[in-house]
């Protein structure tokens, strides 16, 4: 009878959340680390002891709390006051507001860097009172109008927390609220669940973000000053944008890429949930849905959600702080959403027989610099099997060892079907390889299509009623110097580009010779002048490749100038709008390949005038990158085929 009685207790243990009665509670553990800070926790359990799913709230955030954490100290408060200062006051363009970054982290930089070195955690730190106001303002915008298709659980998940990052604490949501206005119209309507797209469109379109890329880690800024951004990076625009949709009672969170698949940098963005089971991902000033239509050329390798409640499945739980870990997953409050983007696959990978004693390896990515970590997986002996990867990345795996990434296998394409493939130079079979760029050419050649069509013209007339066409711009290929010799026979007094409509006029640099080779100057510009601040005409002529003229108008667009006398041309020179990674004369070239997991040279080359570069003896099959030793940081991996270099 005694053993039935035993065996029937450890079953009740093992099947019911009674977690007192066999071990430690969620909760149990989040109190026992606030260390003094514990009062202050029991007094918000207290407080709701009378109000079930309040308390139920308390518990929930209380049990998730431990790991999560925020910056103080006082380089880190004059920070959030200058910036928030001059967002407040301020007035200027983007430049103005780079500037006024850059002026005030060079104050308090150095300061940054040591508060940094310190978290605060919220366990040991968060007060009673704060905790109990952010619970009734959550429930204040819970059961509206247009938030009753939500599961408690996801108003737990999504709306309740207190924080989205590592930002300052504050009491966010009033700032943050619905206009007054705005809820009584919706007040007036019955229940309605598709309220919440009409909500989610008008914060999209309020806000208008200007991205800043800070050169240093900085702290998230308090919720509660982001309505003031003038200038900012994606991640706080999204915080911005979830916490909008949080103080509304919509669920809401950000996802990231750690690290494009194809470019460099990462990328953080909203999400909204319009039901329990469907994320929509919000892009600033855009159409709902309309995120990754503009970065169909991007590839992501993998996604991540951001939560607050810790995911017992990531690295840091599975860890259990024995191993160093990547920035990207030192943290439990992450979730592995890359299927609800992509096409992904599971990918099995073999290893180098290294010597480390590490029971993770990591997949990285290229990030036009270097490889950069975005997956992991357990290692067994020397294999590893990494889950829910996206297509049409090269992939390399690498262990994470006293903070360095030391390549574990070999690199390999997984391609747009989901087959691996290896990527290994055959030393014995060598190839001639043509360059013509050392980054991929997406936007350079968006850049290229609205030349396609543009006319270079002369007249005697200033209003060119007897023009003559000198050069019809046919389908070019590559986003470099052209060189059209005219063939005139007699001199005129002015000259236009005519730009194809939709274009802008887009043109970078644009100069006319004479017979002897002479540069015709211009006595004087005329034409369309309504154009974009720091985008006029005279940027045609000033040898920087990277500024361009840009009309505010997209129909009938010329410009041109007058001769001191008339002239005759006999060759013109134009360069569309571009990214200046196309090869330039004179300066110096080094094609790498990728072998044992490491850059081997293929010899250096100066640039020329024909922006192409032959390479002989190169390993075919092999990955390969084209570094420039003159300038730029733009590098980008790339395979060679059938002639091409195809990006990756």
């Amino acid at each position: 009878m005694m053993k039935k009685l035993l065996h029937f207790f450890i079953l009740l243990c093992m099947t019911t959340g009674i977690a007192n009665s066999c071990k430690e509670s969620g909760l149990d553990r989040s109190l026992s680390q606030a260390g003094n800070n514990r009062k202050e926790l029991e007094a918000v359990l207290r407080h709701y002891r009378n109000a079930p799913l309040k308390l139920q709230a308390a518990r929930f955030l209380i049990e998730n709390m431990d790991a999560h954490y925020g910056f103080g100290g006082e380089a880190v408060e004059e920070y959030y006051h200058a910036m928030d200062s001059i967002f407040r006051h301020g007035k200027g363009d983007r430049t103005y507001w780079n500037r006024q970054y850059d002026s005030i982290l060079a104050q308090v930089g150095t300061g940054l860097d040591s508060c940094m070195s310190v978290p605060l955690f919220d366990i040991e730190h968060i007060k009673a009172d704060f905790l109990i106001a952010h619970i009734d303002s959550a429930f204040a915008v819970w059961d509206r109008n247009w938030n009753r298709q939500y599961s408690f659980d996801m108003f737990l998940r999504y709306v309740l927390p207190y924080r989205i990052g590592h930002e300052g604490l504050s009491l966010w949501r009033g700032n943050l609220s619905m206009a007054a206005l705005e809820q009584e119209s919706y007040k007036q309507n019955i229940f309605n669940s598709t309220y919440v797209y009409e909500i989610a469109n008008t914060i999209s379109w309020l806000l208008r973000p200007a991205i800043y890329y800070p050169s240093r880690h900085l702290p998230n800024f308090p919720l509660d000053k982001l309505p003031n951004l003038k200038l900012a990076s994606c991640r706080e625009y999204a915080h911005l944008c979830a916490a909008l949709f949080r103080a509304r009672g919509i669920p809401a969170t950000v996802d990231f890429v750690p690290q494009w698949g194809n470019r460099s940098l990462g990328h953080v963005w909203c999400v909204f949930f319009p039901n329990n089971q469907t994320s929509i991902p919000v892009e600033l000033c855009e159409p709902l849905g309309t995120e990754f239509m503009r970065r169909r050329e991007d590839r992501l390798p993998k996604v991540f959600r951001n939560t607050y409640e810790k995911n017992p499945y990531s690295l840091y739980v599975q860890n259990k702080e024995r191993d160093s870990l990547p920035y990207v997953f030192n943290t439990p409050y992450i979730l592995d959403v890359t299927d609800q983007y992509v096409e992904t696959s599971d990918v099995d990978v073999h290893l180098y027989n290294l010597d480390y004693d590490t029971r993770y390896v990591y997949l990285s990515v290229f990030n036009d610099q270097k490889w950069s970590i975005v997956h992991w997986a357990r290692k067994k002996g020397t294999k590893a099997r990494f889950t829910k990867l996206g297509r049409d990345i090269v992939y390399l795996p690498v262990y994470f060892i006293q903070g360095l990434t030391i390549p574990a296998g070999n690199a390999f394409l997984l391609d747009h079907k989901g087959l691996k493939t290896d990527i290994q130079p055959d030393i014995s079979k060598k190839i001639s390889v043509t360059v013509k760029r050392k980054f991929r050419d997406t936007k350079s050649n968006h850049f290229l299509q609205g030349v396609i069509g543009g006319k270079f013209q002369v007249a005697n007339r200033k209003d060119f009623r007897d023009s003559i066409t000198l050069y019809d711009i046919p389908r070019i290929e590559d986003n470099r110097y052209h060189k059209v010799n005219t063939n005139m026979s007699q001199p005129y007094k002015y000259f236009r580009y005519l730009s194809p409509n939709l274009s802008r006029g887009n043109m970078a640099e644009l100069y006319v010779f004479n017979e002897t080779g002479d540069t015709l100057r211009p006595h004087e510009y005329f034409g369309n002048l309504h154009t974009r601040p720091g985008m006029g005409i005279e940027n045609l002529s000033d040898g920087n490749t990277l500024s361009y003229y840009e009309s505010h108008d997209l129909y009938n667009v010329w410009y041109g100038w007058e001769f001191e006398s008339p002239s005759q041309i006999s060759q013109i020179l134009f360069l569309p709008r571009n990214d200046d990674n196309f090869i330039r004369e004179k300066e110096i070239y080094e094609l790498l390949y990728w072998d044992n997991g490491e850059w081997h040279s293929l010899g250096q080359q100066t640039g020329n005038f024909k922006s192409e570069l032959v390479f002989k003896n190169v390993p075919s099959g092999a990955l390969l990158l084209l570094r420039n030793h003159t300038k730029g940081k733009e590098e980008r991996i790339f395979t060679y085929q059938n002639g091409k270099q195809i990006w990756r």
